[in-house]
């Protein structure tokens, strides 16, 4: 295999994207081992679906690739001694180094429109894995901020 070179710009925000192997819907079956498994840096949006998650997130000093290969270390270690042995996470992962205000915008709208996207609600706000009831409660979002033409989100998220 190829080895992957990722940019790693300091002091820059990433949005990332974490896969399930085989897309196998097992994060909902115990989403407080990903915070259990998070350590730093603290995302500023997130969402977890049952086959993969997206952060949002300031990496400061860190390194990204270091970031996530610990997370998936921790999270893989905890979940195989709850459900046994197994794969856990595809290979690898998606990252986007955001460039500007409308770009941050625009990932940060989408992670929150995820669930909604997957057609697992109708509104973001009846999804409870993610950060966008904090963001509603804080006035950056409406209630009906919901309908979304999907093609506002048009590139890739890595899914």
């Amino acid at each position: 295999m190829k080895t992957l070179r990722r940019y790693n710009l300091k002091n820059s925000f990433y949005f990332i994207t974490i896969v399930t192997f085989n897309r196998d819907e097992i994060i909902l079956t115990n989403p407080d081992l990903i915070w259990e498994s998070w350590v730093l840096p603290e995302p500023l949006a997130w969402v977890f679906l049952p086959d993969h998650l997206h952060f949002l997130f300031d990496i400061k000093d860190d390194n990204i690739s270091n970031i996530v290969h610990d997370f998936k270390i921790k999270y893989s270690r905890k979940y195989r001694d709850i459900y046994g042995s197994g794969r856990v996470w595809q290979n690898r992962f998606w990252d986007h180094i955001i460039r500007d205000n409308n770009d941050m915008k625009r990932h940060f709208d989408y992670i929150h429109y995820n669930p909604v996207k997957h057609d697992y609600v109708g509104r973001p706000g009846d999804w409870e894995w993610s950060s966008f009831n904090k963001y509603l409660t804080e006035g950056y979002y409406t209630e009906d901020w919901s309908v979304v033409d999907e093609r506002a989100f048009e590139g890739s998220f890595g899914e």
